[in-house]
């Protein structure tokens, strides 16, 4: 099909937020886990494992954080900073086994030690958004270089969606994304776009891409600015509700 028109665009992704970015559909998503805390700290580091195991069925993610989540116990932050990880905890997810995360952890330890937080970290390079998603990413691989094929490198070309929707749930606040960290404008996110995503944009004629790249990213998100200047992600939780819903797939003609 040809490609809509700007107006044609936003009204039918406004149809899309309308119907499904709703509380009643978050309960399936992985940022529902989100939502199980209060304080911001525990908040950040719910939210970071929470995105970077979302992918493959969104029940199965869900289980295995919240899985994770019982044998750190009530307060990821007070684990972190007392240096308690669950080390004899049976544990993998994907391709995630219990010693990246074990890696992982490790380093945002020595992250908070000298940031104060990940919020922190984010804040003090908020004008250059590109540049604090790659410093963050460059920060864990250069203690621990077995997380990158976890995460990507945005300056490797990686679309690092999981990234994405991790700093989306982190800025933006509303109905479905928590949004603790104050003082970040939603308006410097950039599209967590996957195969589903770039399908979707594919069909509706927007961008030709077969492959997601760091480069889509920029060109999806553009796009996305134009339609919702303050808040590029406004439409991506509906999008993927949809998707996952089967809404988006083509149907067979009868």
């Amino acid at each position: 099909m040809g490609a809509l028109s700007l107006s044609e665009l936003r009204a039918k992704l406004e149809a899309l937020y309308h119907t499904y970015h709703q509380p009643a559909y978050r309960v399936y998503d992985p940022v529902e886990k989100v939502w199980g805390y209060t304080h911001p700290r525990d908040q950040e580091l719910v939210g970071l494992f929470a995105a970077l195991f979302a992918w493959g069925r969104r029940e199965v993610a869900i289980r295995k954080t919240t899985l994770l989540l019982e044998a750190i116990g009530n307060s990821p932050y007070h684990a972190l900073h007392e240096g308690y990880f669950p080390h004899d905890f049976s544990w993998q997810h994907r391709t995630w086994r219990l010693s990246d995360v074990e890696a992982l952890w490790r380093v945002l330890g020595r992250l908070y030690r000298k940031e104060g937080s990940l919020e922190a970290f984010f804040w003090r390079r908020r004008r250059d958004w590109e540049g604090a998603i790659a410093e963050f990413q460059e920060f864990i691989y250069a203690q621990a270089p077995q997380l990158q094929r976890h995460m990507g490198s945005i300056r490797r070309g990686s679309p690092s969606k999981r990234l994405q929707l991790w700093l989306r749930w982190m800025v933006r606040r509303d109905c479905i994304d928590p949004g603790p960290w104050e003082g970040i404008k939603p308006e410097v996110l950039f599209v967590p776009i996957d195969t589903h995503w770039l399908q979707w944009l594919r069909r509706e004629g927007i961008l030709s891409r077969r492959q997601p790249t760091w480069n889509t990213v920029q060109k999806s998100t553009s796009l996305f600015r134009t339609l919702s200047p303050a808040d590029p992600l406004r439409y991506d939780f509906a999008l993927v509700t949809a998707s996952a819903l089967g809404y988006l797939v083509p149907q067979r003609e009868s």
